[in-house]
């Protein structure tokens, strides 16, 4: 399995406030809130994470990452129109269940989602 370069994350608190200045696309989801910025650089995606502590416990946490850059990389990364914008996913605590379990769906919820996204970013240009 390839690993997740550093030149697709988001790093550094100022790349994390660019794409959550209030200038980017955000679409709202059950699972999550997808922001993504409006002009696209050169380069790859970019994907940023955001799990706080009301999601579950770090284990739960860590988990969610992982299933979400997993994603990313095996599908999201394909839609061409992320190509070069950075990417926010703000995970909500709907993504676990009561037993504090990360739902099997996550795929197909991020998934749709996204396509939501793209859908929005091609209304855009």
């Amino acid at each position: 399995m390839p690993k997740f370069a550093k030149t697709q994350r988001l790093l550094s608190k100022k790349d994390f406030d660019k794409t959550l200045d209030g200038s980017g696309l955000k679409v709202v989801c059950h699972d999550f809130v997808l922001v993504a910025s409006k002009i696209p650089s050169s380069g790859p995606a970019r994907l940023g994470l955001i799990v706080s502590s009301k999601v579950g416990n770090s284990v739960v946490r860590s988990r969610i990452k992982r299933s979400i850059r997993e994603v990313f990389r095996n599908e999201l990364a394909s839609f061409r129109e992320l190509t070069g914008r950075s990417l926010v996913v703000i995970a909500r605590p709907s993504l676990v269940d009561s037993e504090g379990h990360v739902k099997l769906k996550l795929q197909d919820h991020l998934r749709s989602c996204s396509a939501r996204l793209v859908r929005k970013l091609g209304e855009l240009n």
